[in-house]
């Protein structure tokens, strides 16, 4: 692909600005900073469209209802590509998007939203235009900083050159997945620790009153066994004083009535004998009758008493019996209820430790997500070993030309810094001098760009990445430039560059 023209009708800041452009090596020299990444932000958004956070950090979005948002921003590109000429538009706005794709050999006018300009692109990505297109300066101030800014670029590169296989960013939202189910298990944790706590101190609860129920079960059953003991033998003495008053009872009961019978006997004789001494004789009769009745009367009424107070002390005993009886029934089913309560505590408590010591679906979660972050680094590190090879063989092939074959390769795996082999030995990137650190960069870009493009293949926009003024140096890179088949755009301030160029 060649950029004929580029016209930046509005876009930010820039208003108007007019590029002329041809094949080979063009030099833009004296624009700002600004303006040289206004222009590359206006090519990268002509191909691949203006993203909203884009469009409000460059200044070319307003809300509407508001006097910016009345203005159009964008612009046109006239490039080749396979043979034909087209020319690109883009309109952008409140409420305005309009991508209009002009084929200038067949006068066609081709919708470029609409699959025709992704067709020309031939799945040329966004990401892919950012590492291969758009080559800036290095940042760095020291040797050591630039050499360190080197070493991340070509991890970048060595890894997923292209962006479409970003394994950083999907790794970082692996852990990030992984973080939440850690977080999701801990709280799942805390809360079963939470209610073990709860159940333990219910189980010890229960476990006390167990221990109570037991001693006062205990208490009572020496108390009963102590009643009983003494309620046998006292009931025993009862049992028999009480056949004891029944027997005198029944012997009073039966003088009572032989003293009945005799003084019947002696009533009756006393009126049938006429015999005074007879007559005295029966008064006797009567008068000792009268007085085994008082007699009988007045023991049985005693041992009436005697018997009421035995019965009811053994009726006594009794209750006291049946209020142990009771009390130990009492004790008995509290004691079977609490019991049962711990039983299935336990059984709730076990279980929660069963649930703890089993994988739960957040360990199956992290577990998978372990495995695929394993999984990733190890295609991260295949991938960065496939790529960053033929990264560093082809730039230190660019590199060694760039030298005059002073520099024979260079390399250093991710995490290690960057050596260069010379025919004396090898040195340290860091031990370079500046100059030669832009060239070494300017190689690893060069040969990405050519790694990882395809039949689309855009200019090189070159953002002032030469700061030196060794004038070798310099021409060594526009001989290289001058031999390669891809239009060039140096963006310079550098006034020995671009007189070279």
């Amino acid at each position: 692909m060649i950029f004929k023209r580029i016209l930046i009708n509005n876009f930010g800041g820039l208003r108007e600005k007019d590029i002329e452009l041809t094949s080979g090596v063009n030099v833009l020299y004296g624009l700002k900073e600004t303006e040289m990444n206004i222009v590359f932000i206006f090519v990268k958004s002509m191909f691949f469209g203006v993203p909203e956070e884009m469009q409000e950090k460059n200044g070319i979005y307003e809300k509407a209802g508001t006097e910016a948002s009345r203005e159009k921003y964008g612009g046109t590109i006239w490039f080749q590509h396979n043979g034909k000429d087209y020319r690109l538009t883009r309109e952008t706005g409140a409420g305005i998007h309009n991508c209009e794709l002009f084929c200038e050999d067949t006068r066609e006018i081709l919708n470029g939203e609409n699959g025709a300009l992704e067709r020309i692109l031939g799945g040329f990505s966004e990401n892919l235009f950012d590492n291969t297109v758009m080559v800036e300066s290095l940042s760095g101030s020291s040797s050591r900083e630039m050499a360190k800014e080197l070493q991340n670029k070509l991890a970048v590169l060595s890894k997923s050159g292209d962006g479409l296989v970003d394994l950083g960013r999907t790794e970082q939202m692996l852990k990030m997945w992984r973080k939440g189910y850690l977080t999701q298990k801990e709280r799942g944790r805390k809360a079963v620790q939470r209610e073990q706590e709860k159940l333990s101190e219910k189980l010890e609860s229960l476990q006390n009153d167990l221990d109570g129920l037991r001693d006062q079960k205990g208490q009572v059953v020496q108390a009963q066994a102590k009643i009983y003991s003494a309620a046998g033998k006292e009931a025993t003495v009862i049992e028999e004083q009480l056949q004891t008053i029944e027997k005198k009872n029944l012997g009073m009961v039966i003088a009572g009535i032989l003293a009945v019978i005799v003084g019947i006997i002696g009533i009756v004789g006393r009126f049938q004998l006429t015999d005074e001494m007879s007559k005295i004789g029966m008064d006797v009769c009567i008068i000792a009758a009268v007085v085994a009745m008082v007699y009988t009367l007045t023991a049985r009424r005693k041992l009436h008493m005697e018997f009421v107070k035995l019965k009811k002390k053994k009726v006594y005993l009794q209750s006291q019996q049946e209020k142990l009886k009771s009390s130990k029934e009492d004790i008995d089913g509290i004691y079977g209820e609490k019991l049962t309560a711990f039983t299935n505590l336990q059984s709730e408590y076990q279980e929660f430790e069963l649930e703890m010591s089993l994988p739960t679906s957040e360990d199956l979660e992290t577990q998978s997500l372990n495995l695929a972050m394993d999984t990733i680094k190890e295609l991260s590190r295949s991938i960065y070993l496939e790529k960053g090879r033929k990264i560093r063989i082809r730039a230190s092939q660019i590199f060694r030309e760039l030298t005059d074959g002073k520099y024979i390769e260079f390399y250093g795996d991710e995490g290690q810094s960057l050596e260069l082999c010379l025919e004396e030995g090898t040195v340290l990137a860091e031990n370079l001098e500046k100059e030669n650190l832009e060239m070494l960069y300017f190689s690893i870009q060069m040969a990405a760009a050519e790694l990882f493009t395809n039949e689309t293949v855009f200019p090189v926009i070159l953002d002032d990445i030469f700061h030196g003024k060794n004038q070798d140096k310099l021409m060594a890179v526009f001989r290289w430039l001058k031999k390669q088949p891809r239009q060039v755009l140096l963006f310079t301030n550098n006034k020995d560059m671009a007189d070279i160029f």
